[in-house]
């Protein structure tokens, strides 16, 4: 092991070199992973990730642990913290999320914690995709190896199985970009479940009828009513 870095579960200020767990959309609000794989363009994940990496930076964190290596399933008690049911848009969206972290400078973490699914894995490991992982004990670090993903892992208690890597990337922290990525990713997730009941749900995945979205602020429920009614076309794919 090496020394410990300091792990905050929170979003604070640090003044030493710390790792940031939260739910990504706790740094950029309501956009959630499952939001970005609901998304017609996954690519916007690239956006999201140096958005959340420049929230994060000005709060002083180098690190940043994000996404989830399982697949969405109806037994999820946080659904909206796994991207897809497949594990093909789970690597593309974490793909995409971790180059955008590591283009705003901090150096990203793969959340290993909870249930692995191997073939989010395998498609991480195709895409050449070997990012640090954080997990919770030595077994996950040998499942990992199993399936052929070795890298530094880090624990809760912020000790590392190896050196960590550090970003170089040096540019000045801009927040001016976070509204309008916000407002893209959740704009481009509205999804039509059934039109045969005039619902809007949100961040209700497992709904079986109306829409679909994943902020209660008033201009996205505009645009889910003119979804509903026929006027706007849908702009998102099914959980």
């Amino acid at each position: 092991m090496v020394l410990s870095i300091e792990v905050s579960f929170e979003l604070k200020s640090v003044t030493e070199e710390s790792i940031l767990v939260v739910p990504i959309q706790r740094i950029v609000k309501d956009v959630s992973l499952l939001s970005l794989g609901c998304n017609q363009n996954l690519e916007i994940a690239r956006e999201v990730g140096f958005a959340a990496g420049m929230v994060a930076r000005s709060y002083g964190f180098e690190y940043v642990v994000f996404g989830t290596l399982d697949t969405l399933d109806e037994f999820d008690s946080n659904p909206l913290d796994r991207i897809s049911r497949s594990a093909f848009i789970t690597a593309q969206v974490l793909t995409y999320l971790g180059e955008g972290l590591f283009n705003s400078g901090v150096t990203p973490i793969l959340n290993g914690l909870d249930k692995i699914d191997p073939n989010v894995v395998r498609a991480l490991i195709n895409r050449k995709v070997i990012y640090p992982v954080f997990v919770e004990n030595e077994a996950k670090i040998d499942r990992l190896r199993q399936l052929g993903y070795d890298a530094v892992c880090v624990f809760m208690d912020g000790t590392a199985s190896g050196k960590l890597p550090k970003n170089k990337v040096d540019l000045s922290v801009d927040l001016s970009i976070v509204e309008n990525v916000r407002r893209q990713v959740l704009e481009g997730a509205i999804v039509v479940l059934n039109r045969s009941e005039k619902i809007i749900n949100v961040n209700e995945p497992f709904a079986k009828t109306g829409v679909l979205i994943f902020s209660n602020e008033e201009w996205l429920l505009t645009l889910a009513k003119q979804v509903l009614d026929g006027d706007r076309p849908s702009t998102g794919r099914t959980p």
